[in-house]
């Protein structure tokens, strides 16, 4: 279901001019977690697709995009059909102390 972008109604892809390096791929990066929390606030759902980034031609070809721009990924959006049983699928966590060490 990847490829159809989970059945989403929105797609947005992430993209940059390469010559600005992996600095700017990493502010993306940021950019999209907060506009995928910028979503929940409004009541919408999102799934990024890093597969997107190994077909850009035919991304940029379906979607107009310019020859220069790499992407990175794609993003699809919408409201949640709690019916999808991928969408009642949960997994445990890690606790935050697993990976992140704080020092006062």
């Amino acid at each position: 279901r990847n490829f159809k972008f989970f059945d989403a109604p929105y797609i947005a892809f992430l993209g940059m001019n390469p010559a600005f390096g992996t600095t700017v791929a990493l502010d993306v990066g940021m950019y999209a977690q907060s506009l995928m929390l910028t979503m929940v606030a409004f009541g919408l759902h999102s799934c990024p697709m890093g597969t997107m980034r190994n077909y850009p031609d035919m991304v940029r070809d379906a979607f107009d995009i310019q020859d220069e721009t790499k992407i990175l990924f794609g993003l699809s959006f919408g409201y949640e059909d709690t019916a999808v049983a991928a969408n009642k699928t949960r997994t445990e966590r890690e606790p935050v102390s697993a990976s992140v060490m704080f020092r006062s």
